[in-house]
């Protein structure tokens, strides 16, 4: 499934990348590889449940109900700022956060000189032709006078500079998956005698 989840990642990313107006090349490849391993660790877990529990149907519930807990506490909704201490653990081993940080810091985060504000004009100096650069517009009071960049990595907790650990997390959970279902198909057996 390698190649194919590589495959249909390409042809997926060369029809949606440009579509949505990014242009850069090297981060076009990030986000290809980001969104193949992505499906690769979900293709993983889903094996995973199929090894390790009785039946498909049984798979496919506790497939959904992770699913919705990894993408509830993936730090986008709601805001990793927001997620209460108590469940700050659960954000932690959330695999699904690691491919969103690298997502969102690889197309919004991206601001190598970051504008300053000047109070006198009220407006941002050196505003660089990345998206992560531009000034947030009507922002709440609490927020005050940030860029995109700063936004998502005040809010949201993804930082620009966690994508390569964040791609490390995404394999250390590929092997693990990989690992775990290994060890189900070899120990777990459902049959009756």
């Amino acid at each position: 499934e390698i190649p194919y989840v590589f495959a249909s990642g390409l042809i997926f990313t060369i029809i949606f990348y440009p579509m949505m107006g990014f242009t850069s090349f090297v981060t076009g490849v990030l986000y290809w590889i980001n969104v193949s391993l992505f499906v690769l660790m979900q293709t993983y877990l889903g094996q995973l449940f199929v090894y390790a529990l009785p039946t498909v149907e049984v798979a496919a519930i506790v497939g959904v109900l992770i699913n919705a807990i990894f993408l509830l506490f993936a730090g986008f909704n709601p805001p990793a700022g927001s997620i209460p201490d108590g469940y700050m653990w659960l954000y932690r081993i959330t695999p699904h956060r690691y491919s969103l940080s690298i997502l969102i810091s690889l197309l919004f985060g991206d601001c190598p000189n970051e504008p300053t504000y000047d109070e006198a004009t009220q407006t941002y100096l050196n505003v660089g032709p990345q998206i992560g650069c531009q000034p947030l517009e009507n922002t709440p009071l609490s927020i005050g006078h940030t860029t995109v960049k700063g936004y998502i990595e005040q809010v949201f907790n993804m930082k620009h500079d966690d994508i390569w650990s964040n791609f490390g997390y995404v394999f250390i959970f590929i092997a693990i998956f990989r690992v775990l279902s290994l060890l189900a198909l070899r120990y777990i057996n459902h049959q009756k005698r």
